[in-house]
């Protein structure tokens, strides 16, 4: 085009491939996002992740999301060779619960991503994301210590699984495997005092009728609240509490009660510095401790 002078004229060639461009240049491949529903039933294929590990007890996570419905299911784990074991758990009861062409399954058939490839399961990498942040924003409300982010994480999948809309059939994963729509007036904020009714041996005419708790979720296998009782500092499934959920205090129950803020760490400081008398020299990090196993 006579743009610039001396510029030789240079004829192209198909598909020319040019080296050092391409070790200069090489990025990673884009992935056409899905557009459209590719399972006929629920619990043809599930997607699977492993998350962790955290470094405040409780530990890892196994996240797993149901490609039909969007379902999801987490599960806490203190190792990372305990994952098959939940891989294996939900299959007898969706056989019971799902499609006749899903009862006639005789095995499961593991398939693999590509390594290093995390958009080929963008599935539940952006479940594991949302999760995530659900949680860290329901710890931050009411100053909840961190060591119950396990707690956390399971009730964002409880919610998550009753609000969120699939895209394309414009309804709840809740609906999309159950069959009828879901129930959210139970629902309670994460975080907020509560008041536990006292069941146990004979009350005296003055004692109080409760005891004071932090609402951490709802239980797995009944329809009751998980509560952490202040005073006897441990969880209670139970159906008879009363909430307060007013915005939160400036001091939150667990500093009123004596409990610590963060909770027992996993891994030591790996950028502490420990002087043994010789200049520069440093102490290896510690080895990690494995913590308590936890169900969230």
């Amino acid at each position: 085009m006579g743009l610039i002078r001396g510029l030789p004229k240079l004829r192209a060639e198909k598909d020319l491939v040019c080296h050092p461009r391409r070790r200069g240049k090489m990025v990673a491949a884009s992935h056409i996002p899905v557009s459209r529903v590719m399972t006929s039933y629920p619990g043809e294929l599930l997607h699977m992740d492993t998350v962790g590990p955290a470094r405040v007890a409780s530990v890892g996570e196994v996240v797993r999301a149901c490609r039909c419905t969007c379902f999801s299911w987490v599960f806490f784990m203190e190792f990372k060779d305990e994952a098959f074991g939940f891989v294996r758990d939900p299959v007898p009861r969706l056989r019971n619960e799902s499609h006749k062409a899903m009862r006639a399954i005789c095995g499961l058939e593991h398939q693999f991503s590509s390594p290093y490839t995390p958009p080929q399961n963008g599935v539940v990498e952006r479940k594991n994301r949302t999760l995530v942040e659900m949680a860290r924003t329901m710890l931050d409300e009411h100053r909840t210590p961190r060591r119950f982010w396990a707690k956390a994480v399971n009730t964002a999948c409880y919610i998550a699984n009753q609000i969120f809309l699939r895209a394309f059939p414009r309804k709840t994963s809740y609906e999309l495997r159950f069959g009828r729509q879901p129930s959210i007036k139970h629902l309670r904020a994460f975080g907020c005092r509560c008041f536990v009714l006292k069941k146990a041996g004979h009350l005296d005419k003055f004692e109080p009728r409760c005891l004071d708790g932090i609402f951490l979720g709802y239980a797995s296998n009944s329809r009751a609240f998980r509560v952490w009782i202040l005073e006897a500092k441990q969880v209670v499934e139970t159906c008879e509490v009363s909430f307060d959920e007013t915005m939160p205090c400036t001091t939150p129950a667990f500093e009123l009660s004596g409990d610590d803020e963060e909770g027992t760490p996993i891994f030591e400081d790996e950028e502490g510095v420990v002087n043994n008398g010789d200049a520069g020299a440093t102490a290896p990090a510690a080895a990690p401790t494995p913590s308590r196993y936890e169900f969230g």
